[in-house]
């Protein structure tokens, strides 16, 4: 589906206020959006300054190269995995105070601008402070507490609603997703870029096998289950080394939680995610009450993951308390 259409379903309110701010030529200066699924939009809120109209041809030279962060008068940064340094606002100052080289708008997107450092904020609020003409911020953030009030007084804010879960199963389905891990994907994650690098990716099916392995072995073959997590999820047996990745068994602790209420929605006659699974878990007898011990454990063993760098004993713990 088109950005544009994706605001106008799922975004109403700001959908208007965009196509008022464009048919009155009454752009603002600076805009901030603040959810999870902000990204896509942003990168189209740019073009459409660029372009000076909404909605806009999402297959033009200005939206690939936008995409791409190649258009000469944009400036681009995220925050998502390293702070966003003051060098950044100073590039802003001095390439924006030179002619445009496109001879159109010139816009700086900085993405999860919370993470910028406080010396960078206060270098973009002195820019916001004097905006000039035809010179545009986009700014993203997931924390509106960490960036500057003054910031957030200058610029148009704007609260994305959280996409519905059909619309991302539409979205996945449009992708060339298939079978369950459309709904698997869309238990995970909120967006259809947070779903992105797990689309035809053989980590996220090699996990999926192992969660499937995984319940299996706990209710069936429990004299199976340490050994195939260290052979199969932890470790190559050739190698002799843990070579799941941090992120991976994240991953793998989140999925795992969905397919431990998938046995409990079989109980109940309820539709499952792993619908893949179904004939292995229709074997499985569950006790409600150690199920809801199980998840928790899960669950906790994933926050231990995010502060303890030891994953092995992590899941070796886990293991021995499910």
């Amino acid at each position: 589906m088109r950005t544009f259409e994706l605001i106008k379903k799922q975004q109403p309110v700001f959908y208007k206020e965009m196509l008022n701010a464009f048919e009155s030529s009454k752009i603002p200066h600076a805009f901030l959006l603040v959810g999870d699924d902000s990204s896509r939009i942003a990168h189209y809120i740019v073009q459409c300054i660029i372009e000076n109209h909404m909605p806009c041809d999402e297959n033009s030279n200005d939206a690939i190269r936008i995409k791409e962060h190649t258009y000469a008068d944009m400036i681009y940064a995220n925050g998502k995995d390293e702070k966003i340094k003051k060098d950044i606002a100073d590039r802003i100052h001095e390439q924006f105070s030179k002619s445009s080289i496109e001879g159109k708008s010139k816009v700086y997107l900085l993405e999860h601008v919370e993470n910028a450092t406080p010396e960078t904020m206060n270098k973009l609020l002195k820019i916001l402070e004097e905006p000039e003409a035809d010179i545009y911020a986009v700014f993203t953030t997931n924390n509106l507490s960490k960036v500057l009030p003054t910031i957030i007084s200058r610029c148009m804010l704007i609260h994305l609603l959280p996409l519905s879960k059909d619309f991302l199963k539409a979205e996945l389905k449009d992708a060339c997703v298939m079978g369950d891990n459309i709904n698997i994907l869309s238990e995970l994650f909120n967006s259809i870029d947070e779903c992105q690098p797990y689309i035809d990716s053989e980590d996220f099916d090699k996990l999926k096998l192992e969660v499937n392995y995984f319940i299996e072995d706990l209710y069936l073959k429990r004299e199976n289950l340490m050994i195939d997590v260290q052979t199969h999820l932890m470790k190559d047996p050739h190698k002799k080394k843990e070579t799941i990745s941090k992120q991976n068994l994240h991953l793998f602790l989140n999925m795992l939680v969905i397919a431990l209420k998938d046995l409990f929605h079989i109980k109940h006659q309820l539709p499952v995610v792993f619908q893949s699974f179904k004939s292995t878990y229709d074997r499985i007898d569950i006790d409600e009450h150690h199920l809801l011990y199980q998840i928790e454990r899960v669950l906790q063993a994933d926050y231990d993951l995010s502060i303890n760098a030891n994953s092995q004993l992590i899941i070796d713990s886990l293991i021995y308390e499910l």
